[in-house]
Formats: C-alpha cells, sequence, structure tokens
C-alpha cells in the first residue's frame, strides 16, 4: 500500500509541518503545491517522503477559477509520474488528522478498491429541477467575472439572472454538454485510486475539450474531477469523501474548528478535518497531536 497526499496550501507552514508529522508513516509521500503567491516555501519540512513540486509546476490559484484544477493537476501528474501510488489524496494545508497514520494506512488498505469524493445533489442526481450548482457549468463565465470581488460578485449575480436564474437557463444561453456527460458537484477534497487516475489522465488526453469546457465554469474545482469520475467505468465504487467538515448556515467556508470540537472529531467516522487555524485552532491541534501519539 502506498499513498500520495497531496497538498495544497498558501500559508500557516507551522500547521502543515505537523499535519505532515502527524502522518508520517513508510507508506505515505506528501507532495506539497505552494501557491505561487506564497513564499513559505522555505519553512516546509524536507525529507524522502516530502517533494515540494518545483517553481514550474506552482500554480498562482485564484478562487473559483480553473487555476484550482491547474494546480490539482500539477499536483496529480507530479505524484504519478514519481511512484506507483495506490491512492492519491487531495488535502489542503489547513487540514489536520483524526486517525493515525497506521489507521488511516490500514483503512485504506481495506477499501483499496474504492474512490472517495462527495457529491451534491443537483438536477442530475437527485432533483428534479436544475439548482445553483447546475448552473455553475450551464453557462459560460467570461474570466474576468468570476473570483471573489464585490463587482465580480455583483456581474455575476446579474449575468445569472439574465440567463434564466439560478434554477433555470434560457436555451439560447446553454452550453453543450462535454460528451454527453452529466455533471456532478462535491467537494474538491477527493481521493481517487491509481486506475481512476489513469483512466482520468487518458480520457483528458484523448478530449481536450473536456477541460476547455471548465475553464469558463464558475468553481469548477467542485464538478471537474466529480464528473469525471461518476461518468467513468469505476463510478458505482465510489464512496463518501474522506473529510470531517462543518458548513455554518449560509456561510461559503466550512467553519474553523476549536477545542469546542473535539469530541465531535474523535466521534467521527472521517479520517481528516478541516478547517484548522493556527491561531484559533491551536489548542485542538495540540491536543490531537497528543491523542495520535499515544
Amino acid at each position: 500500500m502506498k499513498i500520495a497526499v497531496l497538498i495544497q496550501c498558501h500559508k500557516n507552514p507551522k500547521q502543515i509541518n505537523q499535519m505532515m508529522n502527524a502522518m508520517r508513516h513508510p507508506a505515505i509521500t506528501f507532495f506539497v503545491h505552494v501557491d505561487r503567491k506564497s513564499s513559505i516555501g522555505d519553512e516546509l519540512l524536507r525529507g524522502a517522503d516530502v517533494v515540494l513540486l518545483p517553481d514550474e509546476e506552482r500554480v498562482d490559484v485564484q478562487w473559483a477559477k480553473i487555476s484550482q484544477i491547474d494546480a490539482t493537476l500539477h499536483l496529480l501528474n507530479y505524484a504519478r509520474r514519481r511512484g506507483d501510488y495506490d491512492f492519491f489524496w487531495l488535502c489542503s494545508g489547513q487540514d489536520f488528522p483524526i486517525k493515525s497514520a497506521v489507521y488511516i494506512v490500514d483503512w485504506l488498505d481495506t477499501h483499496k478498491n474504492h474512490d472517495f469524493l462527495e457529491i451534491f445533489p443537483s438536477k442530475n442526481n437527485g432533483l428534479d429541477h436544475e439548482n445553483n450548482y447546475d448552473k455553475r457549468n450551464a453557462i459560460y463565465f467570461p474570466d474576468w467575472m468570476l473570483g471573489k470581488g464585490a463587482w465580480k460578485r455583483l456581474t455575476k449575480r446579474i449575468y445569472t439572472e439574465m440567463t434564466g436564474g439560478y434554477n433555470k437557463t434560457f436555451s439560447l444561453f446553454r452550453r453543450k454538454p462535454i460528451d454527453g456527460m452529466r455533471f456532478f458537484f462535491g467537494s474538491q477534497w477527493i481521493c481517487l485510486t491509481c486506475k481512476t487516475l489513469n483512466w482520468m489522465i487518458e480520457y483528458m488526453k484523448a478530449h481536450p475539450e473536456y477541460y476547455q469546457y471548465f475553464k469558463n465554469c464558475n468553481c469548477p474545482d467542485e464538478s471537474f474531477f466529480q464528473t469525471l469520475v461518476m461518468n467513468s467505468p469505476y463510478a458505482e465504487l465510489r464512496m463518501d469523501y474522506l473529510h470531517y467538515l462543518e458548513w455554518p448556515t449560509g456561510k461559503s467556508n466550512p467553519k474553523v474548528l476549536t477545542i469546542e470540537d473535539y469530541q465531535k472529531l474523535v466521534d467521527s467516522d472521517k479520517l481528516m478535518a478541516r478547517k484548522f487555524d493556527d491561531v484559533s485552532s491551536k489548542t485542538l491541534i495540540d491536543i490531537l497531536l497528543k491523542r495520535l501519539e499515544d
């Protein structure tokens, strides 16, 4: 059993080092993508089991844009070229394990034929009408419209209403799906088997239009890989993703976990949790570290 843990990060190097130290195991190798805007690379651990992507592989990651996919593809391909890994597990620098490295390796070994990813409900998989997830892929979003700025959000909202609203798309604006695919949506924090990843890479080589389509989707990181997996020969082997998260009502970001959440993490059957902050979550991280070492 060999696991490539792929880490996308841009801040909190001490916390990332604690995460990697807590997960160190002969079966685990870390591949780390440091956002091109960040300078934390020199503060991260080095070793035979920690591989930092070189500068030419680093991406300036922008929220809601294809750059999120680019960073993940760089990690997946870089790790794939450097070892025969059974799993490729995408994590954030603000994640932290809630199970020991031994438990994680043994658990994945018993589920070695499965991919792990979340799937949101949408028209394509459970609802009888479009929703805001479907809308992300249904229309063409110009690159300049995507992002976090207030004026971008306002422009995007107006554009969405002009094209039919969140729960409908006028036929004039609807894009044709790639290769007749159904779209699926979910958290970007996925864990893929080698066989599924190999299938995905070959599919994208044969269908470059797939990547081109997603260049003008909104938040493509929450659909790109989910759609590939669920349209692959391995869709029936999917299990839920490996992360514990809490989403406050009406918020667009997960809750930052604190010591008050400790018991929920201990009781969870997930392997990893997020979101952690090196200040607000310091006490929680310290206690988790001690528990994982015992």
